[in-house]
C-alpha cells in the first residue's frame, strides 16, 4: 500500500452571473484580440475571456480593454477583427471590418456596446445607425467612445454626431489604481463601470471610483475648452477633492439632452416591454388581454419596484393584420436630476 499525501480538491463550477433588478450589465464589446476566431464569443468571467481572447494586452487593444470591461459587466460577447497570415498580424479597424462585427452581433441580446478603437466619425456614423436599427427591433443598446480629437471644435463635432444611443463620450485619459490608462482603456473602464451601475442612478456629480488623475485636467469658465465639452454632451471629469485624489463626472447630460440615466432607463424599458414569448401566438382577444397584463406587470416593475421613472403611459390594440398586435408607448415620464442648489445666508451680528 502506497501512503498519499492528504489533499482537499476545490472545482469551481461557473455560471453566467444574473442581471439584478435594474442593471443592464451585458457589453458587446469589438475589438482586436489574440485569436483567429471570427463568430461572437461569449464570455462569463475575465478569466474565461483571457482563455479565449488572449492576454497581450500591448499588440490587441480589445485585450486591454477587457479588465476595465470587467468592472462592472456580467457577461461580454466578443467580436474580433484581427486577422492572421502567416507571421503577419493586420490589428486595423476599417470601416468594412466594423460593419461585418456589427452584423455578426445584430437582434442579440447585450446592453452596452464598446469599440475598442479611437474610433473617427465616419465610424461614428456606422454605430450610431447600428444602434437606431437595433432600437427599432426592440434591442436596445447603448455605446461608449474614448476617443482622441485635434481640438475642441473635433470633439463638439463628434458629439453632434452620435446620435440619441449615446451613454459617454471620453476624452480624458483616467489613471485607475496608479496606472495612466490610455484613452480607449479610460472608455472601456468607464463602459465598465456603467454596466455595474442600477440604470436609475445619473452619473452628474458622482465619484469615479478609483481614479486619481486625468489628463488633461480642464477647467470650465466661459471660453474654457472644458465649458465646451460640457456644453456638447461630452462627459468630463474634474478634481473634487485634490487631498484625497476624488474625481467626478461633472454632468452626466448626454448630446440630445437627456441626463444618463433617462437614456438608459428609456432602453432598460423598452427592452422590458419585448414580449417574445407571445410570438408565434394566435392573435385573438385572449391573447391581447394577456399582453395587456404582462405590460401591466412590466410598468409596475419598472415604476413601483425599481423606481426608475415617474410613468409609463402606453396603449394595447390589434394591429391592421391579422397577425399583428401594436403597442404604443405613448410618453416615459422622469423626473428631472439637480444641477443646482441655492443656499441662502443670513447673518445676523448681536
Amino acid at each position: 500500500m502506497t501512503a498519499i499525501v492528504p489533499s482537499v480538491n476545490v472545482h469551481l463550477e461557473k455560471t453566467p452571473s444574473a442581471n439584478k433588478p435594474g442593471m443592464a450589465s451585458k457589453i458587446a464589446v469589438i475589438g482586436a484580440f489574440d485569436s483567429t476566431e471570427t463568430n461572437p464569443i461569449y464570455c462569463g468571467s475575465l478569466a474565461e475571456a483571457y482563455t479565449q481572447l488572449g492576454t497581450d494586452k500591448t499588440t490587441y487593444k480589445g485585450v486591454s480593454c477587457l479588465d476595465k470591461l470587467f468592472t462592472g459587466a456580467s457577461e461580454i460577447i466578443a467580436v474580433n477583427f484581427t486577422t492572421k497570415s502567416g507571421s503577419t498580424i493586420d490589428t486595423t479597424l476599417t470601416t468594412e471590418k466594423l460593419t461585418n462585427c456589427l452584423a455578426k452581433i445584430k437582434g442579440e441580446d447585450f446592453d452596452l456596446l464598446f469599440v475598442a478603437e479611437n474610433v473617427e466619425d465616419t465610424a461614428i456614423a456606422i454605430i450610431k445607425q447600428f444602434v437606431e436599427d437595433s432600437f427599432e427591433i426592440k434591442c436596445p443598446c447603448g455605446y461608449v467612445l474614448g476617443i482622441t480629437r485635434a481640438n475642441t471644435s473635433g470633439y463638439t463635432t463628434t458629439a453632434g454626431a452620435v446620435g440619441d444611443w449615446c451613454y459617454g463620450i471620453i476624452t480624458q485619459q483616467m489613471t485607475v489604481d496608479g496606472t495612466e490608462y490610455s484613452i480607449v482603456d479610460s472608455g472601456a473602464y468607464y463602459c465598465g463601470l456603467l454596466a455595474g451601475l442600477n440604470v436609475g442612478n445619473s452619473m452628474t456629480m458622482k465619484t469615479v471610483p478609483n481614479v486619481s488623475n486625468v489628463n488633461p485636467e480642464l477647467t470650465f469658465e466661459t471660453g474654457d475648452a472644458g465649458l465646451s465639452l460640457l456644453q456638447a454632451g461630452i462627459t468630463t471629469l474634474k478634481c473634487q477633492d485634490r487631498a484625497n485624489k476624488t474625481f467626478v463626472v461633472v454632468n452626466s447630460e448626454l448630446p440630445n439632452g437627456y441626463d444618463l440615466y433617462i437614456n438608459r432607463t428609456r432602453d432598460f424599458v423598452v427592452k422590458s416591454f419585448n414580449l417574445h414569448n407571445f410570438l408565434g401566438e394566435r392573435n385573438r382577444e385572449a391573447t391581447l388581454d394577456e399582453i395587456k397584463q404582462e405590460l401591466a406587470t412590466v410598468k409596475t416593475n419598472c415604476v413601483n419596484t425599481l423606481d426608475l421613472l415617474l410613468d409609463i403611459n402606453y396603449t394595447v390594440q390589434k394591429g391592421a393584420t391579422p397577425n399583428c398586435v401594436d403597442i404604443y408607448i405613448d410618453s416615459l415620464v422622469f423626473a428631472g436630476v439637480i444641477t443646482k442648489i441655492d443656499v441662502y445666508v443670513k447673518v445676523e451680528v448681536e
